[in-house]
């Protein structure tokens, strides 16, 4: 799972191909992004990802587990189709009642015409109203998860801002298809196992965010067409893979990273303790779910990161769960000095805002 997010061997890439290679990359914070590549590319520089997002090689929208992430263009269609689709058919989502089919299909009737340019949140509640006992905000909140809408980058630090343009999906893509759900959940299947495998398909049904038995026909797609493998973990767990991914030895040395907040490589798996212990998870995933910056060594989770200004250059403060080894202490030292560089001129303090967490824990 190491070799395949591009943590052992970090790789000279083009954006796309990487986001694709590591199975898209969280956004819920607009920083992250970029620190989650700047991890894993080669002298990665932000130009790059803006550049990408400006010519819609890659995008933001809401996919898996209904959290914002970067996707490639081409894998958008299908993940949110394989994300998204299982809405249909449940009774409430977030202790709200799903809204009826006719009320869903004039919901995404409104989507396809108004949003066929860039529109804030204020705009999409006024022109929806009220409808059915339901007010603008809660419409708004069930168009953003029945119908695909993408996030529209800005000329601000990290490209988008906290106040998010939304735009139909196909206005912004561009002629296309949308694949069928078996085909849809079976490019899921092919994108998670290339990611993250091998694993066991409750790993795959827990980054996606559906039920488990949503998957089952992705994985029998892939398996007909000859392209899985089963493996029996230690604990007598099935794994699924794809049978032509890598496989690296497993005396591969791991040097340390630091990775961003809500890295997938902490929460793609059911079984998180793959990467991070019981005891550390909490110290690393605050009581609301958010997932702070985090530092690996060896390969699991040793502490966390914070990004300091107080009116001089910005300093990366390493904040270790347990005694290091002197050449790990040191790898770290030198990669908070490239990180320090790579934030500063955009967010010289970024994460600030979650520093209460850090004080929670002292």
């Amino acid at each position: 799972m190491l070799a395949r997010q591009l943590l052992i061997e970090p790789l000279d890439t083009e954006v796309a191909a990487a986001v694709e290679a590591i199975g898209g990359l969280q956004a819920q914070e607009p920083a992250s992004p970029y620190i989650a590549l700047w991890a894993r590319l080669i002298d990665l520089q932000p130009p790059g990802l803006d550049e990408a997002l400006a010519k819609r090689r890659v995008v933001k929208g809401t996919l898996m587990r209904r959290t914002l992430h970067i996707v490639s263009a081409g894998d958008y269609r299908a993940l949110w189709s394989a994300t998204q689709a299982p809405l249909t058919g449940a009774r409430r989502t977030d202790r709200r009642d799903v809204p009826s089919p006719s009320l869903v299909r004039r919901l995404r009737a409104f989507a396809t015409e108004f949003a066929t340019e860039p529109r804030t949140l204020p705009e999409l509640r006024d022109g929806l109203g009220n409808s059915e006992g339901r007010s603008g905000d809660e419409l708004v909140w069930w168009l953003r998860r029945v119908h695909p809408l993408i996030h529209v980058p800005d000329d601000v630090p990290w490209s988008f801002g906290r106040r998010p343009r939304l735009v139909d999906a196909d206005a912004w893509l561009g002629p296309g298809d949308w694949p069928d759900p078996v085909a849809a959940t079976e490019q899921l299947v092919r994108r998670y196992l290339g990611a993250f495998g091998p694993a066991t398909i409750a790993d795959i049904a827990r980054w996606a965010g559906v039920p488990v038995a949503s998957v089952r026909p992705g994985t029998d797609a892939v398996e007909a067409a000859g392209d899985l493998r089963r493996y029996r973990s230690e604990t007598g767990s099935v794994l699924v893979d794809l049978v032509d991914a890598p496989m690296p030895d497993e005396d591969v040395p791991v040097p340390p990273r630091l990775l961003p907040m809500w890295d997938s490589t902490v929460l793609a798996h059911d079984d998180r303790t793959r990467i991070v212990s019981d005891q550390d998870r909490a110290r690393i995933i605050a009581r609301n779910g958010d997932t702070l910056p985090i530092i690996l060594v060896d390969g699991v989770v040793a502490g966390r990161w914070w990004a300091v200004a107080d009116g001089r250059p910005t300093t990366i403060e390493i904040e270790p769960f347990r005694r290091l080894a002197a050449r790990d202490r040191v790898a770290l030292e030198q990669l908070a000095e490239r990180l320090a560089r790579f934030v500063e001129p955009k967010e010289p303090t970024v994460y600030a805002r979650y520093h209460r967490w850090r004080k929670d824990d002292a």
